[in-house]
């Protein structure tokens, strides 16, 4: 038989995970039913506590603290998942803040769960160089996510932005379009810049001019793009086929399209998004693989809470391109 899990022990006891993780943590405020109810199921099923959570604190809580933009991004909330489910699994806590984009932010969700004794961070930075490496804290594990901080001294794992991009804009050129949208804020990502370096490089290594009138870089939220990307598609010389540059701007892109009666533009959007599948075509992406970042992730931090003096390592992992039907589309909507 497998080794019982926290997860065995909750839904014995039935109470949740959190719970069964304060129980083993011996953390204060516990009703002495839920307490005994939870010692119970230990015994019950022979239960051993992972010494993980304890050797990763590190003397501090076993808590893990994550920062990202927001956890309506479609990416974020499921790395955020991910890393909270990993932590959970050795008896750890997560707290999640998000910095909303803002500097400011930033540094403010860093320093409030540094005094609230996480034992480290993983953290999504926003801003350039100077003011992240000034906003982490040095006397705590961090590791950077999704944003190519190496200088800042961090672990750090990301993906292969440029090369996603080039190969989901080259796809899209490979089926015969000529005028491709870009849609997403480059200024002050530098994912965003790469992405769009892709998308650049490949209409050049087609011969293709970029149109500006077909390039939109203010736009992160949905909210946002939806009236620039409509503005887009109605215009006198509109895209035959969108790259869209995160989740938030592709579901602006699926919104104009149904708002305009639109099934005639392809498109390809960077990272997944709920409900993908089921869109009429369903949409092709570029798999940020938000689960894999998440695992190494939490890895890195193991590692980092484990062996403190170790040097730093920069992750780097491929995206792949799912196709569904959406960036399959010929100029004129054929398949």
């Amino acid at each position: 038989m497998s080794r019982p899990t926290i997860y065995d022990v909750a839904r014995e006891s039935g109470v949740s995970i959190k719970t069964v993780s304060r129980v083993i943590n011996d953390a204060p405020n516990v009703r002495p039913a839920t307490l005994a109810r939870v010692r119970s199921a230990i015994d019950l099923l022979g239960y051993q506590p992972d010494p993980a959570a304890q050797r990763l604190g590190g003397g501090r809580l076993p808590t893990v603290g994550v920062v990202v933009d927001s956890i309506a991004d479609p990416f974020f909330a499921r790395f955020a998942a991910v890393v909270e489910a990993r932590a959970t699994a050795v008896g750890m806590d997560v707290l999640i803040a998000s910095t909303g984009l803002d500097e400011d932010r930033l540094r403010t969700q860093v320093e409030r769960l540094a005094r609230r004794g996480v034992a480290g961070l993983v953290v999504a930075p926003f801003g350039d160089a100077a003011s992240v490496a000034a906003a982490l804290p040095s006397d705590l594990p961090v590791v950077v996510v999704d944003r190519p901080y190496a200088s800042v001294g961090a672990d750090a794992v990301r993906v292969t932005d440029e090369p996603g991009a080039h190969e989901a804009v080259h796809h899209l050129l490979d089926h015969g379009h000529l005028r491709i949208g870009f849609v997403g804020r480059t200024g002050q990502f530098a994912t965003l810049a790469d992405r769009y370096r892709g998308y650049e490089r490949a209409l050049h290594e087609a011969g293709v001019e970029v149109d500006p009138a077909l390039v939109e870089t203010r736009a992160w939220t949905t909210d946002e793009a939806l009236p620039l990307v409509t503005a887009m598609l109605t215009g006198p010389d509109a895209p035959t086929a969108v790259f869209a540059a995160t989740p938030m701007t592709g579901l602006a892109v699926l919104t104009a399209q149904q708002r305009l009666d639109r099934r005639d533009v392809a498109l390809v959007v960077f990272g997944d998004l709920p409900g993908a599948e089921l869109m009429t075509p369903p949409t092709t992406v570029v798999d940020q693989q938000p689960d894999a970042l998440a695992d190494t992730a939490f890895d890195l931090l193991e590692r980092r809470l484990r062996e403190p003096s170790a040097e730093p390592l920069d992750s780097v992992l491929p995206t792949r391109l799912v196709r569904r039907g959406s960036g399959e589309l010929r100029p004129g909507g054929a398949s």
